[in-house]
């Protein structure tokens, strides 16, 4: 959460939009703590089974929202995207695993967050053995939300996508050291299994070919995760 925040801290110095929904966690003891309640959200899984079987998540947000030419439904669909460049980055970054519609949130505005981080960095599901090789988790029922992939919206949440990925390159030593100290004062924590492996592979991630890309090879980059 730590880090969530500090991602969220770059994009809001950078003027960005990108929006993420940051939560208080208290720890009691070593193995326990508070964690705040996500207030006015439900799953996605709720809310497909709120909406029917077979409903899209875009039925949801014409149910919800109105029609998808109103300002209502325009605003949330705005939303939407903003949030989802953000976790997109989030995810892919921090290499956060188990992305499922059950610890998938969407709040009454639209905005999509996350929740349940027990596999990131260098652990994951199955004793270290995934199936996942995606960057991070974009549906076609998301992309439809957006409008489909010749939408303005879509082209919208591809260049969010490049100028957060620039914010969070400009201000990286942010990121990995903070990870550094958590390594070094927790290392026994499962995420911390890569050892300093995962330094490095951090590194690669915020610096493809281990250096600064201009804006250019930027949306470049962003554009190949995503498509």
């Amino acid at each position: 959460m730590q880090l969530i925040s500090q991602m969220g801290q770059i994009w809001a110095s950078a003027g960005l939009p990108l929006w993420t929904k940051p939560y208080e966690i208290i720890a009691t003891g070593p193995n326990c703590g508070l964690i705040e309640a996500i207030t006015d959200s439900m799953s996605i899984h709720a809310v497909k089974e709120k909406v029917g079987p077979t409903a899209t998540l875009n039925d949801y947000f014409v149910k919800q929202f109105g029609d998808v030419k109103s300002d209502k439904y325009k605003m949330a669909r705005d939303n939407f995207c903003n949030s989802l460049a953000a976790y997109s980055l989030v995810t892919y970054i921090l290499q956060v695993k188990d992305r499922h519609n059950g610890n998938i949130m969407i709040d009454i505005e639209g905005h999509i967050s996350h929740i349940d981080f027990g596999f990131l960095l260098s652990n994951a599901p199955g004793k270290g053995f995934t199936m996942e090789s995606a960057p991070f988790k974009l549906t076609q029922e998301w992309i439809d939300v957006l409008g489909g992939e010749q939408s303005k919206k879509f082209d919208d949440f591809r260049k969010r996508m490049a100028k957060g990925f620039s914010a969070l390159q400009e201000n990286a030593e942010k990121i990995i050291i903070l990870v550094e100290m958590m390594l070094n004062g927790q290392s026994d924590l499962p995420c911390f299994i890569g050892g300093r492996n995962l330094i490095r592979e951090l590194k690669e991630r915020l610096f493809p070919g281990m250096r600064r890309l201009s804006p250019v090879e930027t949306q470049q980059h962003v554009d190949n995760l995503i498509y």
